[in-house]
């Protein structure tokens, strides 16, 4: 196999002496980069291949077929026959690559292969996940030690069950999850902290800093979900304690303003009477009447 316009090759060849493992006997398991209008040129599959795009495109001759083939998509190809691959114009082309000749009596190449049926090649979209796997993969060659070989047999097994899954349509698009997992987490750990925390608050800014969020993606979040601001959400928390403040202590309303991080006396004067509809002089002496009334 001839590269041109490499940009750089990870690769971990095994032409003589292939690393036997469960899944089968490994050719290659390599990460490379073509620079735009590179070129892997016309060669005869000694094994089996499975590539992943990371980023970028490319012309993927199969025998007389040519596909394009682009990030997050897999492809894959028998041996035996003819193959290509071209590296669009505009762009870097960058891609995992695995050769390997299957041991047949593995249940995830079993699986795989009876999904295959007798298809020579096949290009399908990952999930997420196939992603993941390629860069442990390429992480453990890079790292060897004792373990390593079993792991490159798990990860090598996982991607293929993958495959399965994906062309048997039992899986889920795990971005799509994650992306919402991730969504949610940052939303509990803001309210947590806004809970936690909300009598020193003084500022959206301060919370994105402390939390490590941009400070749009939180308030954008947080109206997404809670169908308020945070400045609301936050407000209505010191309020309510206001309120305690002022039925249960002899503090100012300068006092409590300072205590609540407000801006000044009458920003909280303001905020008060904007949610609970009353001054807090006026709620301070309707909380005294009640409680001296026998």
């Amino acid at each position: 196999m001839k590269y041109t316009d490499k940009l750089f090759a990870y690769d971990n060849l095994f032409p003589t002496e292939q690393l036997k493992i469960d899944v089968g006997e490994i050719f290659q398991v390599s990460e490379l980069s073509l620079m735009p209008g590179g070129e892997i040129s016309l060669h005869h599959q000694q094994c089996d291949e499975i590539t992943f795009v990371i980023s970028g495109s490319a012309q993927f001759y199969s025998d007389d077929i040519c596909d394009t083939v682009t990030a997050n998509q897999l492809h894959f190809i028998r041996k035996g026959f003819t193959h290509r691959i071209v590296a669009s114009s505009n762009e870097n082309f960058r891609f995992v690559c695995i050769g390997l000749n299957p041991n047949r009596q593995n249940a995830a190449i079993k699986a795989l292969y009876d999904a295959l049926s007798s298809q020579p090649y096949m290009i399908t979209n990952d999930n997420g996940t196939v992603k993941n796997l390629s860069e442990f993969l390429i992480r453990e060659f890079y790292n060897q030690d004792e373990y390593s070989k079993d792991m490159i047999n798990q990860y090598i097994s996982q991607i293929l069950i993958t495959m399965t899954r994906i062309l048997y349509n039992k899986t889920y698009d795990y971005r799509k999850n994650s992306t919402e997992r991730t969504a949610n987490f940052a939303m509990y750990k803001l309210l947590r902290f806004i809970d936690r925390e909300y009598l020193q608050i003084s500022s959206i800014k301060s919370i994105a800093k402390t939390l490590s969020y941009s400070e749009y993606y939180l308030s954008h979040l947080f109206k997404e979900k809670m169908g308020m601001t945070i400045k609301e959400y936050l407000t209505k928390k010191k309020i309510a304690y206001a309120t305690e403040l002022l039925r249960n202590t002899e503090l100012t309303i300068e006092e409590i303003s300072d205590q609540l991080q407000f801006s000044s006396a009458h920003a909280f004067r303001r905020s008060f009477k904007q949610y609970t509809l009353v001054t807090p002089s006026e709620y301070k002496k309707k909380a005294n009447r009640n409680f001296c009334t026998p």
